[in-house]
């Protein structure tokens, strides 16, 4: 625990570009897992703060809510790299599709990491998307769409209650339109897709078993599952299309699971 707490004080220090985000991001941490650890938090307080960082030498400026969430994303992306991947697996993507962007930063993260790749950063939620817009507004090859993704297009209802990072698909909750990953391939003109990550809060398990003609020009997936979708289901649904799964272990450094074509 103490190890660890270090090693984000190291990290803010690093990314700060003045001491006013330096601290920002060491009190508003502990605040966040302070109340959260005593099941006292409001998701529902939209309080926000603008941090000045510098991330692999570009200058950014972050805005994230305080007790929404976005902190604890924030450092599961940026401190833990969660959606980091081995370059053997990957090297340079040039059409990268975030599913779940959440408030931006796995599309901000790609980007630093793939300057070169285009990336479509899919989010449902309003309160989520207005956040990422104004976070990757400073990357030209990031393409934010207000949508939620599935199987096909239409409308879902979309719950954003909790926090901001347990958004999904619902039986309750706000009509907004739905996109089909065929559709957007088609919309936006690419017809391959090197890096796809996945993190939709559970939807995976209808993506992943219709209208999946995108897996054959799908070269790379990782991917977050829910319950009650598993890795046997995932296996099942992807392995007719040739993929490969990899488990997270030491030795890949993978957070989390991996799903390749002819890399191995």
């Amino acid at each position: 625990m103490i190890k660890n707490y270090i090693s984000k004080i190291f990290l803010a220090i690093e990314i700060s570009r003045n001491f006013k985000t330096f601290l920002n991001l060491i009190i508003n941490s502990k605040k966040y897992s302070g109340q959260f650890k005593k099941n006292i938090i409001d998701a529902g307080d939209l309080s926000s703060e603008n941090y000045q960082m510098k991330i692999s030498q570009k200058k950014i400026d972050i805005l994230m809510r305080t007790y929404k969430g976005d902190i604890n994303i924030f450092y599961e992306i940026f401190w833990k790299k969660v959606y980091a991947i081995p370059p053997d697996f990957v090297q340079n993507p040039l059409t990268i599709i975030d599913l779940g962007g959440h408030v931006g930063f796995t599309s901000i993260y790609y980007s630093l990491q793939y300057p070169n790749a285009k990336i479509f950063s899919v989010e449902a939620s309003r309160e989520n998307f207005n956040i990422l817009q104004s976070n990757v507004r400073q990357f030209e090859n990031i393409i934010p769409i207000n949508k939620a993704i599935y199987p096909i297009d239409g409308e879902v209802l979309f719950d954003e209650s909790g926090f901001s990072y347990n958004t999904k698909i619902s039986n309750v909750g706000k009509p907004i339109e739905s996109v089909s990953v065929n559709t957007l391939m088609k919309t936006y003109g690419f017809d391959n897709i090197d890096l796809m990550k996945i993190d939709i809060e559970g939807a995976e398990s209808e993506l992943l078993k219709t209208n999946t003609e995108w897996l054959e020009k799908t070269d790379t997936i990782i991917i977050e599952l829910h319950n009650p979708y598993g890795l046997g289901d995932l296996e099942k649904d992807l392995e007719p299309f040739g993929f490969k799964i990899i488990n997270p272990t030491e030795e890949n450094n993978l957070q989390n699971i991996l799903a390749v074509k002819n890399k191995i």
